[in-house]
C-alpha cells in the first residue's frame, strides 16, 4: 500500500480528509489591525492629496468640484483619532486559491474641530490558501475528481495557528452610517444609512 503523500499548505491552513474540509485558521486581532491601519492610511492627508490630484486628471471639471467639496470634508480629519466601533464579516468567497473576506467596518472619526463622525467602509480582505501552487496540483492530481467535489474550505475564527491574510482591495467609498440602541438586546448596533449628498 502506497504512503499517503503530505501536502503543506500555508501557515494556519490544513487538509481534514475525515469530514473533507481544507481548514483555515484566522485570527481576529490580525484582521481588525489591518482594517483599522488601511482606514487611519486613506484618511491620512497624503493620501486624500493623491486621490484629489488623480481624480483632476480622470474627472471633467464639474464632477470633479464634487467631488473636492466633499473631500474638503473628509481631508480635515484626524487618522489618529479613528476607532473601529465593529466589523462585520457579510460574505465570504471561497475558491480552491483562497478566500476573499468582504467586510463592513464602522468606525468614529474626529474632525479637526473635535466633532466626531459615524462612518461605515466596505473593505476586501484576501488570502492564499496554498503555500505553492505546484501543491495545489499535485492533490488535484491525487485525488482527480474527488478534490472539486469533496473537498471545501472552512474557516475558523482566532485558532491557534492563524492564516496570515492581507489586505489586496480596499473599497473606499464611505457610507453614513448610525448607531441604534435596541433595549430588548440591551446593545447598540450600527447600520449604514443610504448615501445622500448632505452625508458627513
Amino acid at each position: 500500500m502506497a504512503a499517503k503523500k503530505h501536502y503543506l499548505l500555508n501557515h494556519g491552513c490544513f487538509l481534514n480528509s475525515t469530514n473533507k474540509k481544507i481548514v483555515v485558521n484566522l485570527a481576529t486581532g490580525d484582521i481588525l489591525n489591518l482594517i483599522t491601519q488601511e482606514l487611519k492610511t486613506r484618511y491620512s492627508p497624503e493620501t486624500q492629496k493623491i486621490v484629489l490630484e488623480e481624480s483632476s486628471k480622470l474627472l471633467p471639471d464639474l464632477v470633479f468640484q464634487e467631488i473636492l467639496q466633499r473631500q474638503q470634508q473628509v481631508v480635515n480629519v484626524n487618522p489618529d483619532s479613528l476607532v473601529v466601533v465593529k466589523c462585520a464579516i457579510q460574505e465570504t468567497e471561497l475558491d480552491e486559491f483562497g478566500f476573499n473576506l468582504n467586510v463592513e467596518v464602522y468606525f468614529v472619526i474626529a474632525d479637526v474641530k473635535g466633532q466626531n463622525h459615524f462612518r461605515a467602509n466596505r473593505i476586501v480582505l484576501w488570502s492564499d490558501i496554498w503555500g505553492d501552487e505546484e501543491q495545489l496540483f499535485d492533490l488535484e492530481d491525487e485525488l482527480s475528481e474527488q478534490f472539486w467535489t469533496d473537498y471545501q474550505i472552512q474557516l475558523l475564527f482566532d485558532d491557534k495557528n492563524q492564516q496570515k491574510i492581507e489586505l489586496e482591495i480596499s473599497q473606499t467609498d464611505d457610507y453614513g452610517a448610525r448607531l441604534e440602541f435596541y433595549p430588548s438586546a440591551q446593545r447598540f448596533l450600527p447600520s449604514i444609512v443610504p448615501f445622500t449628498d448632505n452625508n458627513f
